[in-house]
């Protein structure tokens, strides 16, 4: 099969990163402090666990819709809705943890400093976002076309 889209197989292996990470913080929750960017206080571990296994199902549906825009599997439903909508969550979250660490929004949101694997994380959210919207761009018509029946 042809790599029909670079940036959104590029955007799809971040987000499967994405589901890996979220995987290890349900697994060890204790891990969370470490992607957060400092000591993340849950009353409960269960609901951090229940919350990182939630996201990284998400994270791996969108790396589906990544894949599927590239070609590499079949077309899912929604597909050009869906990347777009997948970039207009990553791309205002990136920047509104950006802008926060650089003061910008600092009263909108509680400020900690953040450490390299959270800047990481963060950097990787918001170039996922950049990624789906110009793999949108590039391959508008190719990704708005309808499949091809299979049964007849």
């Amino acid at each position: 099969m042809k790599i029909k889209n670079v940036f959104l197989l590029v955007g799809s292996i971040l987000n499967f990163c994405a589901a890996a990470i979220h995987l290890a913080t349900a697994l060890v929750p204790q891990w969370s402090a470490i992607f957060s960017g400092g000591d993340f206080l849950v009353p409960n571990p269960r609901l951090l666990q229940a919350a990182s296994l939630v996201v990284m199902i998400l994270c791996t549906i969108w790396a589906f819709y990544g894949l599927s825009g590239a070609g590499l599997i079949r077309r899912l439903p929604l597909l050009r809705l869906g990347i777009f909508l997948i970039g207009a969550i990553y791309v205002p979250y990136g920047l509104l943890i950006i802008f926060r660490e650089l003061g910008l929004v600092s009263s909108l949101l509680s400020s900690g400093m953040m450490n390299l694997p959270s800047w990481l994380v963060t950097f990787g959210a918001l170039t996922a976002g950049i990624l789906y919207w110009l793999g949108l761009a590039v391959g508008w018509k190719q990704l708005g076309r309808k499949p091809i029946p299979t049964h007849v």
